[in-house]
């Protein structure tokens, strides 16, 4: 039987599989702004800048501009209008809502096909 961090880690591999590596950054991105958005931690663009793993000022600053015209995040004004705050947009929670369903799928896939393995042996 795989240890479960190697089958969750297959899992994701094969949903990234057939698009960009830009999908997986911009999942991480948006996985991040709504677990502080969760948890009711404002998330300010700076943070993100100073988290170094969503990338420089400009490559996020694209990326966020990207995602804001899908529909996927909103940029607001802070109570400091040089502040500007990011939220989970109705796009980005329905891309969260697909991206869980298909790792539930591949996982139930995965479980039928081990089953299935095992039977015949």
């Amino acid at each position: 039987m795989k240890n479960t961090f190697v089958r969750f880690t297959n899992l994701v591999q094969k949903l990234y599989a057939e698009q960009s590596t830009e999908s997986a950054e911009v999942d991480a991105l948006l996985a991040h702004i709504y677990e502080q958005n969760e948890a009711r931690v404002p998330v300010c663009i700076t943070d993100l800048v100073r988290a170094d793993r969503f990338g420089t000022l400009p490559t996020l600053s694209k990326r966020l501009q990207d995602m804001e015209k899908r529909g996927l995040i909103k940029v607001t004004t802070g109570s400091d209008r040089r502040t500007r705050l990011v939220e989970v947009g109705r796009g980005g929670m329905e891309l969260l809502e697909n991206r869980a369903k298909l790792l539930t799928e591949a996982a139930a896939a995965e479980d039928r096909q081990r089953k299935l393995t095992s039977k015949a042996a």
